[in-house]
């Protein structure tokens, strides 16, 4: 689809839209909807949902869960003028099922009512976020229509959405002159010594980063030029099909008070890394998540939806005793405690499909199935669910702060 027709829409018709376009293959196109229950329960559950939202003073409700899609027709009769719905869905083969059997006739590109549908709950949060409906400016409540399995599910992303706290890292000093001390941080990175365009990798690092720690998949340290603003400690050790060991050596050596770490096909942004240091002072956070954007299939198009995006990565971290890498392959960071934020609008930049042929792809996929002892298997798609790059950005981005979610615990 192109972006002209993209921007003629919400954003969460677009977004719904491309993902409801894409099915995995050997997978369930749809799923019938339910039966409603009677009209009368529906009636009583809308006329609910809409005092409760008069009492809030709130202009948007959030419902969480699609059901049969009855329940949202009759709140959309009575939807008063100023307010707006958006109904999120976690099953894309239900959403797909409810506009089939012709219950979503209340649902239109731009209009107050709209539809936002994904596997992934944190491509919800992002959206809502993005969208200003976290529970500041929106009602959130659950279809009584739910099963329970679907109920439980729902429940859990209603409590990170009313848990999770909306902050501003603010970033005091600009283009990254720092009235007061730098912060202290160690970036970090695993590099194979034929990855490609590693000039653009280390160019990106500035010159209040304390040092850049490379661990080189190698048995000596490759003899390539490193033009970098800030030091560079390199370290040779083979990867030996142990992604976590070399992560942990990686971390090892890393000196400072917070450690950040990229792959050499990922890049911030020259204005993110200007306002990463805002992160920093944000009190009692340990550890950052940041949403990644895969670049497919032209860097003016990121991969979208069933855990494609908002893809999150725990990047940047409080250097402390006890951290350790565990995982051979997709290696998962333990140790951490204390609180944990979402970075929600400075996202890592990744661009192996377009720094990488197919070959090169599917063979750092082989050595991903092999380091898993066979536990894993991934396939190179040649399409995935796309949007425009400007569809993953805030139009309210400010120019010396991110927008950051503060999460109640440890996200799974």
């Amino acid at each position: 689809m192109s972006p002209e027709k993209h921007s003629e829409k919400h954003l969460f018709a677009a977004y719904t839209d491309e993902i409801l376009s894409f099915a995995w293959q050997d997978s369930p196109q749809s799923e019938a909807p339910p039966a409603p229950p009677a009209s009368e329960e529906l009636e009583q559950a809308a006329e609910r949902f809409l005092r409760l939202l008069e009492k809030s003073r709130k202009r948007h409700l959030v419902l969480l869960g699609l059901g049969s899609g009855k329940l949202v027709e009759i709140l959309s009769q009575s939807l008063p003028a100023e307010a707006a719905l958006t109904v999120c869905e976690l099953s894309p083969e239900r959403a797909r099922g409810v506009l089939e059997a012709g219950n979503a006739g209340w649902r239109t590109p731009d209009g107050p009512v709209q539809l936002l549908a994904d596997s992934s709950p944190w491509a919800i949060v992002h959206l809502l976020a993005q969208g200003n409906a976290l529970p500041a400016d929106a009602l959130i409540q659950l279809n009584p229509e739910l099963r329970p399995d679907e109920r439980e599910v729902c429940q859990s992303l209603q409590r990170t959405l009313t848990l999770a706290k909306p902050h501003a890292a603010i970033n005091g000093t600009p283009f990254g002159h720092f009235a007061v001390q730098a912060p202290s941080l160690s970036a970090a990175c695993v590099l194979h010594p034929d990855e490609p365009r590693l000039e653009e990798f280390f160019a990106q690092f500035p010159d209040w980063v304390e040092e850049l720690i490379v661990i080189w998949d190698a048995d000596t340290v490759p003899q390539k030029p490193i033009s970098a603003a800030c030091p560079v400690r390199q370290f040779a050790r083979p990867l030996n099909g142990d992604f976590a060991a070399q992560r942990n050596r990686m971390l090892a050596e890393c000196s400072a008070e917070w450690v950040l770490f990229l792959d050499g096909d990922e890049r911030f942004s020259e204005d993110h890394w200007t306002l990463l240091p805002g992160l920093f002072p944000v009190r009692g956070v340990q550890a950052w998540f940041f949403p990644r954007l895969t670049f497919t299939p032209d860097a003016e198009h990121c991969r979208a939806g069933y855990g494609l995006w908002p893809d999150q990565q725990l990047r940047l971290f409080r250097n402390q005793p006890g951290l350790r890498f565990e995982n051979p392959v997709h290696e998962r960071l333990t140790g951490i405690s204390g609180r944990t934020g979402l970075v929600l609008d400075a996202p890592i930049l990744h661009y192996s499909h377009l720094h990488k042929k197919p070959e090169a792809l599917r063979e750092k996929l082989a050595l991903f199935d092999k380091a898993s002892g066979g536990k894993l298997r991934h396939r190179l798609n040649e399409e995935f669910p796309n949007l425009p790059l400007s569809r993953f950005r805030r139009a309210n981005l400010l120019c010396n702060e991110l927008q950051v979610l503060l999460l109640p615990q440890f996200p799974a």
